[in-house]
This record gives C-alpha cells, structure tokens and sequence, in this order.
C-alpha cells in the first residue's frame, strides 16, 4: 500500500468524525524533525529530532507488547484522556473495553501527524466513535469539548493517560494542557457533587414551581448603591454603619439574614434566595415584610412561592431551569455557581445596574467559634431541640465541629475557625470581583478578609444600565408546556451505548432534553452505589423523570 494511499484513508476515516482537523493535517506539510524505524518485530516507531536528539516515541523492540503493558497498568474504564499520540500503540488495546465511553486524545503539530498518517494505518482509532482527536487545539477548544461531553454521572470517571515519551518533546505545550484538565476537572468535580446531592431537588422543585413562575409579573428597578446583607457573625457589629450607608441605597437581603436583619428592625428592599432545601423555609417563619419583593430560583421550595405577593422567579446554570428559560418563558439570568446565596446577591446587584456594592456579614469563617449572626434560623432551631443533656452551647459548637476539616486561625485578638468549602466560596466570589463593572467594598468584620476592589475611578461606559428586571412573556400556559415537555421525554430515542455516539447523533433540541436530566441522574448514582454509570442509569432517570412529571400534574389539578 503506498504512502498516499495510507493518507487518504486515515484523512477519510477521521473526516467522518471531524472534517476540520482532517483538512488541516491534509494542507499541512510533512514534518522535517518525525522520522520512523522498523522495530525487531516490524512496526514502524516514530522518533522526533529535537535539539539535537532522538526520542523514541515508542519501544524500537516490540511497540505492540509495550502497548499491552500499558494497558495492563493503566486499564480503566470511564472518560480516557491520552496526553500524547505517538503511534497510537498505547490507545489500541483500550479500544476493546466496552466499559470505555470516550476517548479524547490531545497532541499538537499537524505536521507530525500528516507525515504520521502517510505510515501508519489508524483507522481502527479514527473511526471508533468515542476516539475524539485535538491537534493544536487552543484552551478555550479543550474547554469547550469538555464541558460538552464530559457528564459524570454517565461518561464515568475521568482518567488522565500521558505518552511520557511524547511529553518530553513538547514540555511547555503539555503542562499548560496539564494544568487546564487539572483545573477543569476540580470545577466539574465541585459541580458534580452538587448535583449528586440535588440534582433530584432542582428538578423537581422547579416543575412544581411552573404554576407560580407562569403568573409572576413583578419587575425590579434599577439601583446605583447596593447594600448586600450576608448572615455572618459580622453582621452584628456592622449593623450601625449599614445604618447609615442605607440612605440613598438599596439593601438586598440574602434568605438568611432576614430574620437577623429583621431582628435589628430593619426591612430589605428585596430578599434573594437560592437553596434548594426546604430547610430554607427555616429563614421565613417570621412574618415576611409586605410588598418586599422575594426573588426566587426556580429551583426554590415551592413552599416559598406563598411568602409573597412579589415573587421574582430567575434562571440559574440548572439544565432544567435553562431548558424552561430557552422555551417557555424567559426569566433573568443569575449566576448561582459560587455556591452561596452572597455570591448570588453580587451577580443580582450587577443585573441591577449597579454602581457601587457593599458586602456585610460576608465572613466565610466562624470567627470565635459562632455560625451565624444572632436570630438567624440556627437559633430558634437550636432552642427548640434544647434539652438538659444537649444545651445550645453543646448544639452549636456541635454544628461547628460537623466539617471534618475545620482548621483554626488565631488573630491577634480570637479564634476564628474556617472549613475548605468556606474557603472556596470565598475564592470564587473573589473571582467574580475581577469580572465586576463596578467599585465592590467589603466592609471589615471579624471574618476572613474578602480582597474586594476598589475602584477610585469609575467608568460609567462599563456600567450597562438595565431599565427593569423581569421575566419575559411565556409562550404558553405552563400547563401546554408541562405537556410539551413531556412529550419530548417521551419522544426521546432508546439510549444505545457507547453514549459519546448516541448523544452525538440527536438532534439539538433532544440532547437538551437529555441534559435536564443529567443532575437527577448524578443523584441517582450517589443514591445507588450499585448503578453503573451509562445507558441503564439514563434509563432509570428516565423514568423518574417521567413519574416526577406525572405527581406534579396531579398536585395542581
């Protein structure tokens, strides 16, 4: 078979999965720096020439055996990720678990791999549906495919398989690479544990939330100077100079805080809340102050759409809230990933136009040993449980000492106590600052310093003032697309496995579909240990899915 033969069917085999790139390395010139030699059992290894050396790619003895070495060593299932091409030696063998559900193999110089694919016959990896080759990809391309393909709960775990041999050649390329996957997978990882605990909540919640959301006509105006109450113990000896930032300003109360604020006799100009948990009905059994607007995910306890008679339903980054967003009706976007309700309340206040925000209560620790500001729902909780053998003392310093890896800082003055999720929140809210159009002071407390910014000149160009903050028009009566939606499930084709092929072959509107059950179905595995990641889950999810829908409909007849 000549060399151009060998060219054009790889070319062939990987346009069918990826046009683009086939193209590429089918312009691209040969490379001057590959070269090959016959191993003793007569496969060609390739060896690159850089600063005056050889690298062996693979073994120059018998590449095919090193190749089932690694295999044996490496041998998983899940999400693959092969840092390195080489020959492909080392990627054959996991071509036969049928436990593999993609594929992606990251390597750069579509040079090396037009000279590659003019030796080596590699149809066996470019035509395998889960094989998904990047050359030359930059970050955000990696990112993107990533977060487009990579579901937990389905695709299995993600495992990290570097050509040591290859990674040599290319340092600086592959620990950038490194890097991002390292980061990427911390992100999903966070997320996904999220949604192994609520996924199931989020979904649900939101269906039974249709009938309230579908009625919402409640608007929210535009506000220069936001006032942000957290529920931290800082709150209390911040309470005077919120007092008086309070003129000319409007106070958004995150759910917690309520009843602290309440305590003061203060009233918020608007209350945000964004669990999920119908403990936060914990935070209003207080009598909710009139005409303040209560802005809800929809994610929220339904419970909570009877607090008030302002109701502000918005998006968040759940697939299911997405889904009711992109085709019933559309509602304001809020960025809930920082994984606190202060994080939430922040990205509100830039919705809102805002000019200047200042954070209270943002204490992201237990500074001498306490949870939250006084009056906030821990302590009627607490006083009820309250019993001579467990005194409140005991209750709280129990719920401080829940975190296996609570750490302990000493101050100049106290003890201030704080846990990794903590800090992480912090970080993120952090990293929102960065994005933030506007001057963000967090005001001092006992708790860990928020490094907000501090903007002394403003530029009102960056600001984009919106005139009012409400939901769109809905298309339809929440019933009709309860129905729709329904009949999209149901409509949905029998998932086949290898997923990465099925998924990639719906059409747009039905992996949508899919993608709002995806949560549930991280909650499903953690539920049941047994499950295996793959079809059967999405099976059972499914079903759920299609039963949750059916209670819903039943509860508002």
């Amino acid at each position: 078979m000549s060399d151009n033969t060998i060219l054009e069917r790889n070319l062939l085999a990987l346009s069918s999965r990826n046009a683009s790139l086939s193209r590429k390395i089918g312009e691209a010139h040969s490379s001057d720096i590959l070269k090959f030699v016959k191993s003793q059992t007569g496969l060609p290894v390739p060896i690159i020439l850089k600063d005056g050396k050889e690298y062996f790619l693979h073994s120059r003895f018998d590449p095919g055996k090193e190749g089932e070495r690694f295999f044996q060593v490496h041998s998983s299932g899940g999400y693959l990720v092969f840092l390195g091409f080489g020959a492909g030696y080392h990627i054959f063998p996991f071509l036969k678990r049928k436990d593999v559900s993609n594929i992606l193999i990251i390597d750069r110089d579509v040079s090396l791999f037009k000279t590659l694919f003019s030796v080596k016959d590699l149809r066996e990896i470019l035509l395998d549906p889960r094989v998904h080759l990047m050359v030359d990809a930059e970050p955000e391309q990696i990112t993107e495919y990533f977060l487009s393909s990579y579901f937990p709960a389905i695709t299995g775990d993600l495992k990290t398989l570097p050509l040591q041999s290859r990674l040599k050649t290319e340092k600086l390329y592959f620990t950038r690479v490194i890097a991002l996957i390292k980061e990427l997978i911390s992100t999903l990882a966070d997320d996904y544990t999220v949604q192994s605990h609520f996924g199931k909540k989020w979904y649900r919640n939101t269906l039974f939330n249709l009938k309230a959301a579908g009625s919402s006509t409640s608007t929210l105006k535009p506000v220069r100077k936001a006032l942000i109450a957290g529920a931290g113990p800082s709150l209390e000896v911040q309470i005077d100079e919120l007092r008086n930032l309070r003129k000319g300003g409007t106070l958004i109360s995150t759910d917690t805080a309520l009843p602290a604020l309440s305590a003061f006799g203060i009233i918020p100009d608007m209350v945000i809340s964004i669990d999920c948990q119908h403990i936060t009905y914990h935070h209003f059994m207080g009598d909710y102050p009139p005409d303040v607007p209560l802005i809800l995910d929809l994610a929220s306890p339904a419970n909570l759409t009877r607090i008030s008679s302002k109701l502000i339903f918005f998006s968040s980054g759940h697939p299911l809230s997405q889904y009711v967003s992109n085709n019933w009706r559309r509602f304001p976007y809020i960025d809930t990933s920082g994984g606190n309700v202060t994080h939430s309340a922040v990205s509100l206040a830039n919705l809102l136009g805002a000019e200047e925000i200042y954070l209270f209560g943002t204490d992201f620790s237990y500074p001498e040993g306490k949870s939250y500001a006084r009056s906030t729902y821990i302590y009627p909780l607490f006083s009820s449980r309250e019993v001579r053998t467990t005194p409140l003392e005991s209750q709280f310093f129990s719920f401080l000492l829940r975190n296996n890896n609570i750490e302990k800082e000493f101050t100049e003055d106290f003890i201030r106590y704080t846990t990794k999720p903590m800090i992480s929140y912090k970080r993120r809210l952090e990293k929102a600052f960065e994005n933030s159009p506007c001057k963000i002071i967090s005001v001092p407390g006992k708790g860990l310093p928020v490094s907000a910014i501090y903007r002394k000149v403003y530029n009102k160009k960056e600001r984009k003032i919106y005139t009012m903050i409400a939901a769109g028009k809905p298309l339809t009566d929440w019933r009709d697309f309860l129905n729709s939606y329904e009949k999209e499930l149901t409509s949905l084709p029998k998932p086949t496995e290898p997923f990465v092929k099925y998924f990639s072959q719906l059409e747009p509107h039905r992996k949508d579909v899919w993608l709002t059950l995806l949560p549930a179905a991280a909650a499903f595995r953690r539920e049941i240990g047994s499950v295996k990641p793959g079809v059967e889950l999405l099976k059972m999810v499914h079903s759920w899915s299609r039963e949750t829908l059916r209670c819903c409909r039943e509860a508002w007849l």
